[in-house]
């Protein structure tokens, strides 16, 4: 299965499983890459209007969306209420709202990557305005017009590429576990995510990959496929295994 393919299918699984929100965000990753093959962008052109539905009838079902409820909903201390709530963000106009989402943002026990969906609705209705919150127990200011998403979502691909291009053939399952944890870790560590060490970064997503499956291999182990510095990849993998 090629990678576009193996894309493909794993989105139609986020959407049978109801998780519209991240095979949304998956979808705008491969839609924001330079090159896209005809039918793939057709195809995630169609899954994209799938998902839409699919948020459609749930909106349809509860009648009409009301904020208030929605916001109820993020300052839940449940994230699968949290994630149901970033799903229907879009449909209202979170510009009329700007008061009650600088609170949410400010609770602590919202986790950081439903504040980075949070952000990025916002980014969706070119919200320009400066934001302050708490981000990792820390105050930052954010104008959602001027995140980069779609450079990151490239960046990010990169990593799922090189993950694609050595662990896929030999074991599926890690590949599929590591491109998972590379999406969270940067939904976690938006704003402070890097673009850089793309191959220390796949390389340590799949060291933690084959850990959590296997048992732990040397930081080497993945040189078999790519090279990378195992110095800063052992870096990421501590990283990574404080906030995945």
């Amino acid at each position: 299965m090629s990678y576009y393919n193996e894309t493909i299918a794993e989105i139609e699984k986020l959407i049978q499983e109801k998780k519209e929100s991240e095979a949304l965000l998956k979808i705008n990753v491969e839609l924001s890459m330079p090159y896209i093959p005809n039918d793939i962008e057709i195809q995630l052109i169609n899954l994209k209007k799938e998902v839409h539905s699919a948020i459609n009838l749930k909106t349809e079902k509860s009648q009409s969306i009301d904020p208030k409820y929605l916001f109820e909903l993020l300052s839940s201390s449940d994230k699968e209420q949290q994630i149901i709530a970033t799903n229907f963000l879009s449909k209202i106009n979170l510009r009329e709202y700007l008061k009650e989402i600088k609170e949410i943002l400010n609770f602590i026990q919202l986790e950081n990557s439903i504040k980075t969906l949070i952000i990025y609705n916002l980014k969706l209705q070119e919200i320009n305005q400066s934001l302050e919150f708490i981000f990792n127990q820390e105050k930052i200011i954010i104008n959602p017009s001027k995140v980069e998403f779609e450079e990151d979502f490239e960046f990010i691909n990169e990593i799922d590429k090189l993950i694609y291009n050595s662990v896929e053939n030999e074991n599926p399952g890690i590949a599929h576990d590591a491109k998972f944890l590379n999406i969270n870790y940067y939904l976690n560590n938006f704003p402070i995510f890097k673009r850089e060490n793309a191959n220390e970064k796949a390389a340590a997503l799949i060291l933690l990959s084959i850990e959590m499956l296997e048992g732990e291999k040397q930081v080497s182990y993945v040189k078999k496929w790519f090279n990378y510095n195992e110095e800063i990849c052992k870096q990421i993998l501590m990283e990574l295994k404080q906030n995945v």
